[in-house]
């Protein structure tokens, strides 16, 4: 089933690389590194019900379908994990998806997000409504439960287990009403506990300016292992066990909480780049997708009328799982999702797959580079397809053998893109640096500048002198510029150190 899905590694692609390196004259430029390969065609057909919409978004914002895609699919996640798990090979699994998007700014990553999660603001805006008169409500409730207790006590003379009946009688302490809030856009692991805790026992991280979260404190070095454990206990379904001495104990079973992210290619490499993620496990459990950019075929058209409606159907499904009641858990809160399971055809297919990614995870094999990713495929595949089923017919109970085919074409796509990605994370940070200084002097126009200038007006990830001597010897390295004289005046001054950019 993977084949020709997956990028492979051509040894005479590699092989005639290196001839031409060996063989250019001295002065030539040399590539920094290899490129990654594009991105492999994103199979739209795979997403079944959901096709219609991305395809309305996609035609609304002009955006990468991929992006379109990925968001539509995350928020059906969000609003159908609080109600369904799947029970896959391994027994049940939470309908739950972590999501990152990598495209760089202007491509219209927030106006596709605002389309995918319109349903769940409209949701968010109907619970700030009603929160003003639940909160009223509950104040004067408790007020007069907090009153009612003390006349209990008051009224039991005759000891302690007097008084404890009296007030066993008066009943529980309201609840407050929970806060009007689904979605998080930046939360730390303490944040994320919070809200699963005191608010509803499911919500999501999403944000289409992933870098809050990405470059807050959530991911700095002393909470990133936190919040990707979290992440990770979350997306497996397991209880959140935590004791702190400020915080107190938390045991919260059956929660759910699923995260979409988009961020630009740099603020992304926080977490794709990052071996710490890699090691706890964390990419296992994402699908990413970075795709081409569009930019420069949007031009400006009418969406069709049909867009309209198949946004307003979208609604309407989404509606029905945000506004049904979930199954609670008796006595602590959680959710109790119904399970939907596999027919047996889809059983068959899963298992074949299975079976097929596994022969791939072996050394040399297909998904050997991507093995943490690969081990985890055919959940990604069942989870996905259930997904689909469940948008398509709410009322489900089996996820049939076409949306477990379509959850298998979704799930070998995303191991495609981490195959990709995960390569050109193990290029050296100052060659990926080098590359995009190029990008920026070449975009400029300006091709003879000095060292001051560049560190002071060009990247901001360049912004010392040491830094960009260190980058510019790369470039001088591989061909890329040529140094000038001493002296060569440039901005009305002679410079000492100034380079021309090779054509």
């Amino acid at each position: 089933m993977s084949d020709g899905k997956i990028l492979r590694f051509d040894p005479a692609a590699v092989a005639a690389s290196a001839v031409a390196a060996a063989t250019a004259p001295p002065d030539a430029k040399r590539p920094l590194f290899r490129e990654s390969a594009p991105p492999a065609e994103f199979p739209i057909e795979a997403l079944g019900a959901l096709r219609d919409v991305a395809d309305a978004i996609q035609t609304r914002t002009r955006a990468p379908i991929e992006i379109a895609a990925q968001s539509v699919l995350a928020a059906a996640a969000f609003a159908i994990a609080p109600h369904h798990d799947a029970n896959l090979l391994n027994g049940p699994a939470p309908l739950t998806l972590l999501c990152l998007t990598i495209a760089e700014s202007g491509e219209r990553k927030s106006s596709v997000d605002n389309l995918a999660l319109g349903p769940i603001y409209a949701k968010e805006a109907a619970l700030r409504e009603a929160y003003e008169a639940e909160s009223n409500y509950y104040a004067a409730d408790h007020a007069a439960w907090k009153s009612t207790v003390e006349q209990a006590k008051k009224s039991a003379k005759n000891g302690r287990a007097a008084a404890r009946s009296a007030i066993e009688a008066v009943g529980p302490e309201p609840k407050p009403p929970a806060p009007p809030m689904l979605l998080m856009a930046d939360a730390t692991s303490e944040g994320i506990v919070m809200q699963l805790a005191e608010s509803r026992p499911w919500s999501g991280v999403f944000s289409a300016e992933g870098g809050m979260m990405l470059g807050g404190h959530a991911m700095s070095d002393d909470a990133k292992i936190r919040t990707a454990a979290l992440l990770n206990t979350l997306w497996d379904g397991a209880p959140i066990r935590r004791r702190r001495v400020l915080t107190g104990t938390a045991f919260l079973p059956g929660r759910r909480c699923s995260m979409h992210l988009m961020a630009q290619p740099a603020v992304a490499e926080t977490l794709t780049c990052d071996p710490a993620f890699a090691d706890i496990g964390l990419l296992a459990r994402v699908l990413l997708v970075a795709p081409k950019s569009t930019a420069g075929t949007r031009f400006y058209r009418e969406a069709p009328k049909e867009a309209a409606v198949v946004l307003a159907k979208y609604k309407d499904k989404l509606s029905h799982f945000l506004d049904k009641k979930p199954r609670i858990l008796d006595g602590s809160g959680g959710l109790d999702p119904q399970p939907i399971v596999l027919s047996h055809d889809a059983r068959a297919m899963l298992i074949a797959f299975h079976d097929d990614v596994e022969r791939g995870l072996a050394p040399e094999g297909v998904y050997s580079t991507i093995r943490g990713f690969g081990s985890k495929m055919a959940e990604h595949a069942g989870r996905i397809a259930a997904i689909l089923e469940l948008y398509g017919t709410p009322e489900a109970e089996e996820i049939s053998a076409a949306s477990m085919a379509n959850g298998i074409a979704m799930a070998e796509y995303y191991a495609c893109e981490m195959k990709r990605l995960s390569e050109g994370a193990s290029i050296a940070p100052d060659l990926k640096l080098a590359r995009r200084l190029v990008d920026w002097w070449q975009a400029s126009g300006k091709p003879k500048r000095h060292l001051a200038e560049i560190y002071q007006r060009g990247l901001n990830a360049i912004a010392d002198a040491s830094t960009a001597r260190r980058i510019i010897t790369i470039l001088e390295e591989s061909g890329w510029v040529t140094r000038l004289p001493p002296g060569t005046v440039l901005d009305g001054k002679p410079r000492r150190d100034a380079w021309e950019l090779l054509p």
